[in-house]
């Protein structure tokens, strides 16, 4: 594994923030889905090392969390003694599942690790039931800091600039990451209705779990709804519910 993959794998392993990262998604998806998610088969893409998954199956029929990097899979094993967990080595471009498998769908912090997003955006259309609904998260362009790396302006820099940059500093070999703008993640996610829940978590972090997440965000509370709803293209990362539109 490289310096990559060992780094995102310490970021996945802390588990607080994990279970933290559960509740907000599942405060989201109950708020618009209902309270009763028991009779729903939910599919974590990009899992990792599990933990959020594991987290997720107490309220679900059946959660399997997904990852390409069966070295980081190898840590869920342990994690599967709810009995309606399990965990799968798979590409997330290229699924293993028939049509129309899943009610809910777990996307991320996913969409900037692949190399093909549209392929993936495709098989969440494709396994995800007609009135399924995929919660999607993941990083913004137009945010000052790298969330990565933690550095300023990394991802604005030429990518040979950036890879430079992670060697000098001893971060990693390269800069792999691919990150979008507000419109250009709603240009990918064309096929779908967009539900937006940044806004209202900036306004009430305590109801979505997200008061360490923010930070020093919370300023932002101060700004009125309306005007905060415009201003959300330049949120540092957008936290949505995806419907496959009619």
């Amino acid at each position: 594994m490289g310096q990559a993959g060992e780094r995102r794998l310490s970021k996945v392993c802390d588990e607080r923030s994990r279970r933290e990262k559960s509740k907000k998604i599942l405060a989201i998806l109950r708020e618009f889905v209902g309270d009763d998610l028991s009779r729903l088969r939910c599919l974590d893409l990009g899992c990792a090392r599990g933990l959020i998954s594991y987290y997720l199956a107490p309220a679900f029929e059946r959660v399997i969390g997904v990852d390409v990097d069966a070295m980081a899979l190898s840590g869920c094993r342990l994690r599967e003694h709810h009995n309606n967990l399990h965990f799968l080595a798979a590409d997330g471009r290229r699924l293993p599942f028939i049509d129309e498998s899943f009610e809910v769908v777990i996307c991320a912090q996913v969409y900037e690790h692949v190399t093909d997003p549209q392929a993936l955006v495709r098989e969440i259309d494709r396994i995800m039931t007609g009135d399924g609904v995929c919660f999607f998260s993941g990083p913004n362009r137009l945010a000052p800091i790298e969330n990565h790396y933690g550095l300023p302006f990394l991802h604005w820099l030429p990518r040979n600039l950036a890879s430079w940059l992670l060697r000098v500093t001893g971060r990693s070999e390269e800069y792999e990451e691919n990150l979008l703008t507000y419109w250009q993640l709603r240009r990918l996610l064309a096929r779908f209705e967009i539900h937006d829940f940044t806004s209202k978590m900036i306004g009430d972090p305590q109801r979505y779990f997200v008061v360490d997440e923010l930070g020093r965000l919370g300023p932002l509370r101060r700004i009125p709804p309306t005007m905060l709803r415009r201003l959300i293209f330049l949120a540092p990362n957008f936290n949505w519910i995806l419907t496959k539109k009619r």
